[in-house]
């Protein structure tokens, strides 16, 4: 919150507590920004689509969705909502595999974003080079979709194949170390997160075509 007040300070800030046990609504409360809280953990999916509703409501033109571990630089806000805001694009995908990037990450995790990113490409003819990314900006047309289609458990790589209505870039960031908070997507859990992704990416591929 206090790296986007600094490189960002014409932002509106929005924490989206997903039912935490910890103090995230106390401590974010303390920075005078706006604090949405689910009853219980609902999962990434809810989570976004609940940030989308928000803005809707609101009146937004513009989203850009930033992690809270700190892994996801505020320094690129701008970088990343250009084109947007430009009009070049409806949603802008920050990319950790392009320019100089120094993303680091497991062997079996990169393995992972590589085969979804193979898979994507072959499925939509798009080329994402990191769509397991959640650092994004997107314009009102892409997030009022969103706040009332959005797919539960695995939002970048759906939204990248089932939605070709949507011109999607990206950019080159970097990334820095986690501040806060232990990875839910352990060394296993990369390989079956990709899997579960494969599964389902093909499952709606079947669904549209029986339909």
């Amino acid at each position: 919150i206090t790296e986007t007040k600094m490189h960002f300070s014409e932002s509106d800030i929005v924490v989206i507590d997903d039912g935490s046990g910890d103090d995230t609504a106390k401590i974010a409360a303390l920075e005078n920004v706006h604090i949405l809280r689910h009853p219980f953990n609902m999962g990434i999916g809810a989570s976004f689509q609940t940030g989308c509703q928000f803005a809707c409501l609101l009146g937004y033109d513009y989203i850009v969705r930033v992690d809270a571990d700190g892994q996801h630089d505020p320094r690129f806000i701008r970088k990343i909502l250009e084109p947007v805001a430009a009009n070049d694009a409806d949603i802008v995908i920050g990319s950790r595999f392009l320019g100089d990037s120094q993303y680091t990450s497991s062997f079996l995790r990169l393995i992972g974003i590589h085969i979804i990113a193979l898979a994507l490409k072959v499925i939509s003819n798009r080329k994402i080079t990191d769509p397991t990314s959640g650092f994004c900006a997107m314009n009102r047309k892409a997030f009022e979709f969103f706040s009332k289609n959005c797919p539960d458990e695995y939002p970048e790589p759906e939204i990248i194949v089932f939605h070709k209505e949507f011109r999607i870039k990206e950019v080159p960031i970097s990334i820095q170390k986690r501040k806060e908070g232990i990875s839910s997507i352990t060394t296993f859990k990369s390989m079956y997160y990709m899997v579960l992704v494969l599964l389902s990416l093909f499952i709606h591929i079947f669904k549209k075509e029986i339909q």
